[in-house]
């Protein structure tokens, strides 16, 4: 009715390949929110022990002391 013999592998091949990589974005999304709850630290208590200076500042030390 709908031609399904014709397309019938082609449908099967898409359908394989999408729950193969479904599949594998599922293990990746697994193993790095494992490796989230491994760390002692979050990512944003370990940025905020450090801020990164602006622009203006990092010109400022590039440039040496500056004396009045």
């Amino acid at each position: 009715m709908l031609g399904l013999d014709q397309y019938a592998p082609f449908l099967l091949t898409a359908l394989a390949l999408t729950v193969v990589v479904l599949g594998a974005y599922g293990l990746y999304l697994r193993s790095r929110l494992n490796g989230l709850r491994r760390s002692p630290h979050s990512a944003r208590n370990v940025n905020a022990a450090a801020p990164i200076p602006s622009t203006a500042q990092a010109a400022r030390s590039a440039n040496g002391p500056s004396t009045p």
